[in-house]
């Protein structure tokens, strides 16, 4: 952690959930394939199914009712609670990450009827560190880093006028790893965190092959 971020986790804050779920209507919930894939298994689909069944956009964002609700919000609340989106984990803050790691935290105005309450009790970091937050940060930088790099390629490759798209299934992490795994004749690894970091590693090493690199 940087010094920037450590300040500005320190800044004091706190919110009490009443589980009046009023968070889950009129949002679009972006998921990243960490998220996905965490969702994916809570649902017991697989990610192209998931993303087919439950988001819009092409896995973009989670898919909503006719009233404009998260499809995974029912009587009892949140369905998938465990394996919630981060921007679900850490409303009512929102979070704005920079490419150099700089964060800025804003705090969200509340649904008018929300039973939530702000205080002043703990910091950011406490919220965050409460809420499970911290691996889907990580997991969050780490795409968008991907992201930005897999742009560059892009728009280089465009001028160039060569070249061929970044296949988007490459973002089904199940995929990916298993056509990798199967071709390094190697076995896929089950914990979802050492999944994340070989889905990086199998999308960089994508990445270097239509940037001209080796693909080994």
């Amino acid at each position: 952690m940087t010094s920037q971020q450590e300040e500005a986790r320190n800044e004091k804050f706190g919110y009490v959930c009443r589980a009046c779920s009023r968070c889950c209507a009129h949002k679009l919930i972006q998921v990243n394939p960490y998220e996905a894939a965490r969702l994916a298994r809570r649902t017991g689909q697989t990610i192209a199914s998931f993303i087919a069944n439950c988001t819009e956009e092409g896995g973009a964002y989670l898919k909503r009712t006719d009233d404009d609700v998260c499809i995974f919000l029912n009587e009892k609340g949140c369905s998938v609670h465990p394996d919630r989106p981060l921007v679900c984990r850490l409303y009512p803050l929102g979070r704005r990450a920079a490419p150099d790691g700089t964060e800025v935290w804003l705090k969200t105005v509340p649904h008018p009827q929300s039973e939530g309450e702000y205080t002043e009790k703990g910091t950011i970091a406490d919220f965050i560190a409460a809420q499970g937050a911290l691996p889907f940060m990580r997991a969050a930088d780490e795409y968008a880093e991907w992201v930005r790099k897999a742009d560059a390629v892009i728009q280089k490759e465009a001028e160039a006028d060569e070249g061929e798209p970044i296949p988007n299934d490459l973002l089904d992490m199940d995929a990916a790893i298993s056509t990798y795994c199967a071709q390094k004749g190697t076995g896929e690894p089950s914990d979802i965190e050492d999944r994340r970091k070989l889905h990086l590693e199998i999308l960089y090493r994508q990445l270097d092959r239509f940037d001209g690199g080796d693909d080994d």
